[in-house]
């Protein structure tokens, strides 16, 4: 193999599959990426098993067909310092010459058969949704999933795609994250529950793409595709629980706060709360809202903010955490 590419493209490629590469895994092999060079351009592959990315760079003068492991950690600290626009690489065997300008490092490889084979995906069905909506989303619900380990469906994401629109919904048991997305898709007959590692890296790789991208889901996979990257994720295993059961029908109360103003005031009033009782009281009246706390060891705390309001008077106690 021997390709000359773009170091700064090569560099952002290298910086995403960071994200996968397992430096104490227990397998040596997927602390590699894979360098896969032909006369479409240079394709970088990385896996830890569970997680996997494919990125095709297009800025490539491939000389040779080929490919080739390096080490993800060696290489992606080699491009932080070299300043030469191109990198060039050849491979001959267990060597692999990378030259910079003056520069040139000779760099141990293993043989690129023994790389797995990154899992093809049989989409039962494909989102084509708008990239920072499904990014924006997924991070809504994302923060209310469980943090412990064992929780297993619990751990990640629900995503639901029905006719002509796709839910989100995330929950530990105690506080439940849902929104709904209108998305080109078809219903599935099964749950698709994405971990927080794989929604992590899916939003990494889309950042703030205001375009259309395409995720598509299988029975065990969810796999998006965007600007020549394919990025890839087992699903979590088991039920999620019908969250639909636990949200009330007859919600005829509303107030508009400023989100901010909201914030502060929580915050103010979780000073005074207590490790026994970490609630705050929020009474809601016209126009009013007032947050109430109390620590026994403390004093009491008393914070209001205006709102829009016209209903009845409310009360109603929640553990800030949940909240912010």
């Amino acid at each position: 193999m021997h390709v000359i590419c773009a170091r700064d493209q090569l560099a952002e490629a290298m910086g995403l599959v960071s994200s996968i590469v397992n430096q104490r895994s227990t397998n040596p092999i997927t602390q590699n990426v894979l360098l896969v060079a032909d006369k479409k351009g240079l394709e970088i592959r990385a896996t830890d098993l569970d997680l996997s990315l494919k990125r095709t760079l297009s800025e490539v003068d491939t000389k040779k067909p080929g490919k080739c492991l390096v080490q993800a950690s060696l290489v992606g600290g080699l491009l932080k310092d070299i300043r030469s626009d191109t990198v060039e690489f050849t491979a001959d065997g267990s060597t692999v010459e990378l030259k910079a300008g003056r520069d040139r490092f000779e760099l141990t490889s293993a043989d690129p058969e023994e790389f797995p084979k990154l899992p093809e995906v049989d989409a039962k069905t494909e989102l084509t949704i708008k990239g920072q909506d499904f990014v924006n989303a997924i991070r809504r619900v994302g923060r209310s999933i469980a943090q412990e380990k064992g929780r297993y469906a619990l751990n990640g994401v629900l995503v639901e795609p029905r006719k002509n629109a796709v839910e989100f919904c995330g929950t530990d048991g105690r506080r439940l994250g849902y929104t709904k997305l209108g998305a080109k898709c078809k219903e599935l007959d099964y749950q698709v529950i994405v971990p927080a590692k794989g929604y992590n890296l899916i939003s990494k790789v889309i950042g703030g793409n205001e375009d259309d991208v395409s995720i598509r889901l299988s029975e065990n996979r969810i796999v998006a595709l965007v600007d020549g990257t394919e990025v890839g994720t087992l699903l979590v295993e088991g039920q999620f629980p019908d969250y639909r059961a636990v949200i009330p029908g007859d919600l005829d109360k509303q107030l508009t706060v400023n989100l901010e103003d909201f914030r502060l005031a929580l915050n103010k009033a979780r000073h005074l709360t207590s490790v026994e009782s970490q609630a705050v009281r929020l009474e809601i009246s016209k126009g009013e809202l007032t947050l109430r706390s109390r620590s026994p060891s403390q004093g009491q705390a008393e914070v209001k903010v205006e709102i829009d309001y016209n209903g009845d008077d409310v009360a109603i106690g929640f553990d800030p955490q949940y909240i912010l």
